[in-house]
């Protein structure tokens, strides 16, 4: 039996998109909030990138009909001040949080960048956009051309919560839930997996789709596992914020096991991770693919003053005892130490819940949080029930990356090394036109894109796809004659044969934006031939000091 040549190229396209989805032993995924460069002054180089193999950029919004939204315009796509984004202009392609993500994913291969769309204060259009078909194509549609246009790998939908109906309040757009969220979901989901895997087969790569889900049964109940992780790739189980600083009583906010010591009569402390879990293995046995779910981390408190001494666990003080409900604020890891001499805490830790808490019998206060060793007891059920992972909210509480550590070492050990990703991107289109001088050769580079989104958030994404910026020039000839600077060449060596230029050094050169060109020469010894230019091939860097991408031959002779 004969193929086609065209058969066989489709043969090995497909077999190669199917491989494409790189298997991990466990995902370590992490959130990354854009709102964490102001009063943080936590940047995306402030993270330990080595530590995670998912990492979130959070929030993007949608509106009624679909269309993408920014929450901060400035801080997403503007702002220059972040160290990593040394030498960008102001609103220039890879300026903002989303380019330093794509930054860090450089000189991180192995690094997967997703873009989530929702959280706690913007789900509220949810509802509708996925109980209308075409609203439903038109968002799928925008968050795919999105992931595309800034070479992020996943879409993470983080409705909170499907069928739940929540009133505004204040910066909360609250969220209109019905029952037909339930299956509208599904169909949110579906639309999202297929506009992915056509963009997928554009490029040749496998886009992930994720979900963050409640992990209280409650919730839980109301959305179909069975069908919804057929279509996402993993779905992180939020198993943090079980009890708070609403409650009349102390406990654990995100505790590994269910420890049965509180009052039962008027204390609700059921929810826990495992509880989460076996609320799927009851439901669904062994038809999900529980390696799909990831639990979570959560390091910052939630806590309470004026705590009385009537807690319900005699092996644990301070546990499940009344306290004054909205009486303390929710602090970040990193500022546990400071909490401890504050509040003069005492570490304790629940063997029958795997949890980490803070109390002491003279101030009165209570916090409870995730430390090292809960951490740790995670991610050995992890690996002991086969699970996927772990998923942390958020990097900047964990400003020492200590949390994000443990994670990692529970996972995996402390001296694994993730595979990397090969990183492609979409060629530009560009072409070079040369002409011949007395010395040398005058070369115009042209940007042939053409800007076409209208939508903001897509504007400024599609100019990361579609711009030139800090390009390096390499021209191969027949002869291997050496190449000499020449007008706006900026620095020009030889290598190999093959002449080498740099305009960098001139500020219109760094950004060549769709429509654009740019103009420069360079002599030669001898007399130019045209005819003796073989190929040029034109490299990008995202800044300048970051390595050579999106290699292209733009010019053929």
């Amino acid at each position: 039996m004969r193929y086609s040549p065209r058969l066989i190229l489709l043969i090995f396209l497909s077999l190669n998109y199917i491989l494409a989805k790189e298997s991990l032993p466990y995902r370590n995924v992490m959130y990354y909030a854009d709102w964490s460069i102001y009063g943080d002054n936590f940047y995306p180089s402030s993270m330990n990138p080595k530590l995670i193999s998912h990492l979130n950029f959070a929030f993007m919004d949608l509106d009624s009909n679909g269309d993408l939204v920014l929450i901060d315009e400035y801080a997403d796509f503007q702002v220059t001040t972040l160290p990593e984004l040394d030498g960008l202009s102001y609103g220039a392609p890879y300026a903002g949080v989303v380019g330093a993500l794509a930054i860090l994913k450089i000189k991180n291969p192995h690094l997967k960048i997703g873009v989530s769309v929702g959280g706690w204060t913007n789900s509220g259009d949810f509802p509708g956009v996925s109980a209308d078909e075409n609203k439903r194509k038109n968002f799928a549609k925008n968050i795919a051309k999105f992931v595309d246009y800034t070479g992020y790998d996943f879409v993470d939908i983080d409705w909170e919560y499907p069928t739940a109906e929540r009133d505004p309040s204040g910066r909360d757009e609250g969220c209109p839930g019905t029952p037909e969220d339930t299956v509208n979901f599904n169909l949110l989901l579906q639309e999202i997996r297929n506009e992915l895997d056509i963009i997928g087969k554009k490029n040749d790569k496998y886009y992930e789709l994720s979900i963050a889900m409640s992990a209280s049964p409650f919730y839980m109940k109301r959305i179909q596992y069975d069908k919804v992780l057929q279509i996402v790739d993993f779905s992180n189980m939020m198993t943090y914020d079980l009890i708070g600083e609403w409650s009349s009583y102390t406990g654990h906010h995100t505790s590994l096991y269910t420890n049965e010591a509180y009052d039962h009569g008027r204390q609700d402390q059921k929810d826990s991770a495992d509880n989460c879990i076996k609320f799927l293995r009851e439901t669904y046995g062994d038809t999900i693919d529980y390696k799909k779910l990831t639990i979570g981390v959560a390091p910052y408190s939630k806590g309470w003053a004026n705590v009385q001494n009537d807690g319900t666990d005699p092996n644990n003080p301070g546990l499940y005892a009344s306290g004054s409900p909205n009486s303390v604020d929710s602090y970040a890891f990193h500022q546990l130490p400071s909490l401890i001499q504050q509040f003069n805490l005492k570490e304790y830790f629940d063997e029958t819940a795997k949890a980490g808490y803070y109390y002491s019998t003279s101030t009165n206060y209570f916090f409870t949080i995730d430390n090292e060793r809960s951490v740790h007891a995670k991610g050995q059920y992890v690996q002991d029930n086969k699970l996927g992972g772990l998923i942390a909210w958020m990097a900047s509480l964990d400003g020492e990356n200590v949390i994000t550590k443990a994670m990692f070492n529970g996972l995996y050990g402390e001296d694994y090394d993730f595979p990397e990703q090969k990183i492609t991107f979409p060629e530009t289109n560009i072409n070079a036109k040369i002409s011949a001088q007395d010395s040398g050769y005058e070369i115009t580079i042209n940007n042939m894109e053409t800007a076409i989104e209208t939508n903001t958030a897509l504007k400024y994404a599609e100019l990361f796809q579609k711009s030139i910026v800090y390009m390096k020039i390499y021209i191969k000839t027949k002869s291997g004659t050496k190449f000499y600077p020449g007008s706006k060449s900026g620095t020009v060596t030889n290598e190999n044969g093959i002449g080498i230029v740099d305009p960098s050094s001139n500020s219109d050169a760094t950004n060549i934006s769709p429509g654009g060109y740019y103009t420069f020469s360079v002599k030669v010894d001898g007399t130019p031939d045209i005819n003796d230019i073989e190929s040029i091939t034109l490299t990008q860097r995202f800044v300048k000091s970051l390595k050579e991408v999106k290699e292209q031959v733009i010019y053929k002779n």
